[in-house]
């Protein structure tokens, strides 16, 4: 026996979905790496070296990635592919799935604190969905369902028999049967425990979200030639977005708006180039670019797709995650997933500085 629900399911089979969800997800998704011809290639969009760099950046997990994946990109690329596909079908399979389960939880947990930690609001981010979902299958693994552990449970344990003697007379019991009350209790204290263990990781998310975003940052992300410096952010009164992007050129003696934000030299901020700041209203990343005739212009640095930081390019803005394109002009969609454009922000330069308005 085991516990059962007002409409006769057991709690335990009620997961069965989210397992078989979870399994073959993660079989597609390390397919999908594999079977992507740029996911190897240095230069194409969607190269994990590429994507390795934007997820190390500013992120509280990036330290992982710089020690143990940016050495070797292709080796770890290839490693997540693998260890995803095998996570998925043992998991599908309901083999080893309490293991399986905690695998595939540290992993997404990695990823939400490095791939996903920009996504805002957070839970746009599938990555923090994804380890709560692996939580109850990581404490009470494949219980009451139909999965290759309970098989192998249910063969390994011995079957009650009637009584019977030996040779000598002597009377012989058979093992009994488990208790389902001590089933049911376990499995109560399962759930109960998975919830706790997801509202305290959640909270321990926001937490460490929020001590972050408030970090001032701003980062250069290279060119089609090279990598400017990173101009030098400096703190002031916090402006606000406008629905148009700035594309001026730098005026001696122009006069400097009221509750504008310098964020560096103009000197610092090359042709062709691009470099990730802070916005000092929200904390979110922005991106401002420098075209080839000398002007500026900015957008929101999060891809509108699935919430990863973009980068620049060859010319244009691009997403690592996935591999979206945006025109570095107007921030319009030049190649998908993603279908909704840039959101603008607002840049001007004065003085030999630039400056979020």
């Amino acid at each position: 026996m085991s516990a059962r629900t007002t409409s006769g399911i057991s709690a335990g089979l009620a997961l069965l979905p989210v397992r078989l969800f979870l399994g073959v997800t993660f079989v597609y998704a390390g397919y999908q790496k594999l079977s992507d011809p740029g996911f190897l290639t240095p230069g194409s969009a969607t190269y994990i070296g590429t994507q390795l760099h934007a997820f190390a950046t500013g992120t509280p997990g990036g330290f992982v990635l710089r020690w143990f994946a940016l050495p070797f990109p292709r080796a770890a690329g290839v490693g997540v592919a693998l260890a995803e596909i095998a996570i998925g079908l043992l998991t599908t399979a309901g083999l080893l799935t309490r293991a399986a389960a905690a695998a595939g939880l540290g992993l997404n947990l990695l990823l939400f604190l490095t791939a996903s930690w920009s996504t805002t609001p957070y839970f746009l981010g599938s990555d923090i969905v994804f380890c709560f979902a692996w939580l109850p299958l990581a404490l009470v693994g494949a219980v009451d369902q139909p999965a290759v552990d309970t098989l192998v449970l249910n063969r390994r344990a011995p079957a009650q028999r009637a009584g019977r003697s030996t040779r000598s007379g002597a009377h012989i019991y058979g093992a009994a049967a488990p208790d389902p009350q001590t089933r049911r209790t376990l499995l109560r204290r399962g759930l109960v425990l998975a919830g706790a263990g997801t509202l305290s990781i959640g909270a321990l998310a926001t937490a460490m979200r929020g001590s972050v975003q408030r970090a001032p940052a701003l980062s250069a992300l290279g060119s089609t030639h090279r990598r400017p410096r990173s101009p030098a952010k400096h703190h002031g009164t916090p402006p606000t977005s406008t629905g148009g992007s700035g594309a001026t050129t730098a005026k001696t003696g122009a006069q400097i708006p009221a509750g504008a934000v310098r964020l560096g030299p103009s000197s610092g901020l090359q042709t062709d180039a691009a470099a990730i700041y802070h916005d000092p209203g929200d904390g979110s990343p922005d991106i401002v670019v420098r075209r080839g005739n000398g002007s500026l212009a900015a957008f929101s640095a999060v891809c509108t797709h699935a919430g990863c930081q973009v980068g620049f390019q060859s010319g244009v803005i691009f997403c690592p995650c996935h591999g979206s394109e945006f025109d570095p002009a107007t921030g319009a969609v030049l190649r998908g997933p993603a279908v909704t454009p840039l959101a603008r922000k607002r840049v001007i330069e004065r003085r030999g500085s630039i400056y979020a308005v």
